[in-house]
């Protein structure tokens, strides 16, 4: 796969950035509405890119704005190619969370369109009959895009642009043979646009079966945004309830007003939670064994500050975008760097500061280490805080 530098300039003001791009009346009003008038940096840099029409490939990291980068640009050329007949821009996402995000803001820019979000945990009826009202954009996952692919209820030969959102966690999540029986049904003259918080060997494998001559584009990371983020890092003996007990104690020091605790396992949310529990302290779990209105209602209750304490598998976290989260657990290691980066990027959003902590068990030294040598921030070590009435 060969890559090009990019060809185009931004508008030189960031005041001017989104009217000097976007063409069309009714985005730039809606745009006004919704007050986004400075761009972020992965929207600066890639918005420009993916307006050439060409092959993208664009490295942002969570909560750097990129849905906004590929979404004003899909939704531009799709009312430029005005009238649409069938599917214009198809838009993969690795998680249901995720897909509803893409759509909710697909729908804010445009509000008259209803893309037809085709998810799992929902009735495939309902999808289909959105499918038949409005299939012009269409979000969704991967399980649920094939099942109706192979039902015929979903037809790509008139596709012009795809996104896949989040690639590396994509792969990571085990969906590299559903993508690729995807973009296989995709005709040969379309744009693809990869979008990945890191540039990992098989996301580079997989856009060089479908892309052609990708733009590059990279961002430099901000080190004013990361230093926002205090990475941390605790030793835990092996104890069954060690982690549970350390946690407690660090959620009792910091008294976050929110808080997302990571496990690797759906196991481990609900032991996690029934240990925080016998500790006084309450908490909601998220996982894929809950079903969409019980994953909806658990996030809504999180949003709102009902619940300050999530406990949550990756698998369920995608695509999760809570404002001030003040802190992150990794109750779990896990030795993938791009995972460590989208758990941790949930928090010190915005110009917010926020803390990552990772609970590292004797079971865990082999993981976290190797994953230590991988990481561009510098962790500290801090011990487990000591009860305040035994420290008084």
């Amino acid at each position: 796969m060969t890559t090009e530098t990019l060809p185009v300039e931004a508008p030189k003001t960031e005041e001017s950035f989104f009217l000097d791009l976007v063409k069309h009346p009714s985005i730039r009003g809606q745009l006004k509405t919704l007050n986004i008038i400075t761009p972020t940096p992965v929207q600066r840099a890639a918005i420009p890119a993916v307006l050439t029409g060409q092959d993208c490939i664009v490295e942002a990291q969570t909560g750097s704005g990129k849905t906004l980068a590929f979404v004003l640009p899909v939704l531009s050329r799709m009312i430029d190619a005005s009238p649409v007949d069938g599917t214009f821009g198809l838009i993969i996402t690795p998680t249901r969370e995720l897909a509803l995000q893409v759509r909710n803001v697909v729908m804010s820019v445009v509000p008259d369109l209803q893309p037809a979000c085709i998810i799992g945990g929902a009735k495939q009826e309902g999808q289909i009959r959105d499918l038949r009202n409005d299939p012009r954009i269409i979000v969704g996952t991967p399980g649920r895009l094939i099942d109706l692919i192979e039902q015929r209820k979903i037809d790509l030969r008139n596709c012009k642009m795809f996104v896949l959102d989040e690639a590396d966690e994509m792969l990571s999540m085990g969906f590299v043979e559903e993508v690729r029986a995807i973009l296989s049904k995709l005709p040969k003259q379309r744009q693809g646009l990869f979008f990945s918080a890191t540039m990992t060997q098989r996301v580079g494998q997989l856009a060089e079966s479908f892309l052609v001559k990708p733009l590059r584009v990279e961002l430099e990371p901000v080190e004013e945004t990361s230093q926002l983020i205090e990475h941390l890092f605790c030793r835990v003996d092996g104890g069954l309830t060690s982690k549970a007990t350390a946690l407690a104690a660090f959620l009792e020091e910091y008294k976050p007003k929110s808080a997302i605790v990571f496990c690797n396992t759906k196991s481990d949310t609900e032991l996690v939670q029934i240990l925080l529990r016998k500790r006084g302290t309450e908490s909601e779990r998220l996982n894929s064994d809950l079903s969409q209105k019980e994953r909806e209602r658990t996030m809504n209750k999180f949003r709102s500050g009902e619940v300050k304490i999530l406990v949550a598998t990756d698998v369920a976290a995608r695509g999760i975008d809570v404002k001030d989260l003040e802190l992150v657990v990794n109750y779990a290691i896990h030795d993938q760097p791009e995972t460590y980066v989208h758990r941790t990027g949930r928090t010190g959003r915005a110009g917010k500061s926020g803390k990552a902590l990772s609970l590292v068990a004797p079971q865990d030294f082999p993981a976290f280490y190797s994953l230590q040598k991988k990481l561009p921030p510098s962790l500290a070590e801090v011990q487990v805080p000591v009860p305040k009435v035994v420290a008084a």
